[in-house]
């Protein structure tokens, strides 16, 4: 097949794809539409596939897992919770909602991956899965369709996904080896301590005192705990307290972030944050409530399936429209559990326009694709499964 020619013979099928997901986008958890728009077009190719999560995921099929191995292409399908304010004849109909992130250019992308990978089903040496991924954005569909059993019967090898890349132009795609996105603790911490009238301070604990310390103190965390050599953030974004300018406060509440590269410095991390919570909160005669909560892992890419991949990119683009990063991003992405639990390779696919000057980045109200990537993501999907297939 020339893969080339079949691609610009769906792609204004997919484009229009594209364009109806992004007028009518859905929030995380509520993608049954979505889902439902999906099963239509690949019933209407022949494509096996089965609805999960109470019709917010999918998972198609192409191939034989007796021929051989089975690889998986992921693409997630939830927008944002934004306003539209790009002026676009497909702008979201959908008030407060839209799809600022790309995943409308991911799901055509593993659509038209799909649909050839089916007119290739004689010729393939087993089986490709394509997910089609629910809540990227933020409550991890990824980990709840590896527990529904994605990943099983039959067992896949290698998972490989893509995100577009704004700063990177369409036609052009970037791959990082190892580490490529943080792993990401969200906390909140209550200091408790013990309210009166501003002018007897010594009657009371000054939670905002508390507070404080607290702040200044885990700015140390990174900056005197974790190597130089090593990353790490650690932020307070909000903080709640007091009542009145002549009273001590007795408690404060606030909630902040934490991010790593690793295991070993996410879990040092968590200690650290605990251990000066307590710390401060002592030394004041005060009381500290912490509350963790895991979001998602490290996503650290194979180095074997990267290369694979890279190299099936650089013959299908050419090697001068393939960037090899070297440094990771401290942004989070929920591919980390299909990385996590198969070795798998996580890429950017650009989309930026090379004749603008100013590319809007992911999450804004203004972010624009170049629709062009669609193209480039279902040519390097394919290129990447086949290759995937066959190497071992």
């Amino acid at each position: 097949m020339d893969i080339d020619k079949r691609i610009d013979g769906i792609l204004p099928m997919l484009t229009a794809f594209r364009r109806e997901l992004h007028e009518y986008p859905d929030l995380s958890g509520e993608e049954q539409p979505t889902c439902a728009r999906l099963a239509e077009m690949l019933g209407r190719h022949g494509i096996e596939y089965k609805l999960m999560l109470d019709g917010t995921a999918a998972a198609a099929s192409v191939g034989s897992a007796g021929n051989g191995k089975t690889v998986a292409l992921r693409a997630d399908t939830d927008a944002l919770p934004l306003t539209e304010e790009t002026g676009l004849p497909f702008a979201s109909k959908k008030s407060g909602v839209m799809h600022a992130c790309g995943h409308d250019i991911h799901t055509a992308a593993a659509l038209g991956a799909a649909i050839l990978l089916k007119e290739m089903e004689p010729e393939l040496t087993g089986m490709v899965k394509i997910f089609f991924q629910p809540a990227e954005e933020g409550t991890g569909g990824a980990e709840r369709m590896i527990a529904a059993g994605c990943l099983d019967a039959p067992h896949v090898s290698h998972v490989l996904g893509l995100h577009v890349n704004p700063a990177i132009a369409a036609g052009r795609a970037a791959f990082k080896f190892g580490k490529m996105h943080a792993a990401s603790d969200e906390f909140t911490l209550i200091l408790h301590g013990r309210g009166c009238h501003g002018a007897h301070p010594e009657e009371g604990c000054d939670a905002v005192a508390m507070a404080g310390q607290f702040i200044t103190a885990i700015q140390n965390i990174a900056s005197r705990g974790i190597s130089p050599l090593d990353s790490a953030v650690v932020t307070v974004g909000k903080i709640e307290g007091g009542t009145k300018g002549n009273i001590i406060a007795g408690r404060v509440e606030m909630t902040g972030i934490m991010r790593s590269l690793s295991e070993e410095t996410r879990l040092l991390l968590r200690r650290r944050l605990k251990e000066t919570a307590e710390g401060v909160a002592s030394l004041f005669g005060g009381r500290a409530e912490l509350i963790l909560r895991p979001s998602y892992g490290a996503l650290i890419n194979d180095d074997t399936v990267t290369e694979t991949v890279a190299a099936a990119a650089r013959a299908a683009i050419g090697a001068e429209n393939v960037i090899i990063k070297t440094e990771p991003t401290m942004g989070t992405e929920d591919f980390a559990y299909f990385a996590a639990a198969r070795p798998s390779c996580f890429y950017e696919l650009g989309c930026g326009f090379s004749d603008r000057e100013t590319n809007f980045p992911l999450h804004s109200a203004r972010f624009e694709a170049d629709e062009r990537c669609i193209r480039t993501g279902v040519k390097l999907q394919i290129r990447g499964a086949l290759a995937l297939l066959t190497n071992n």
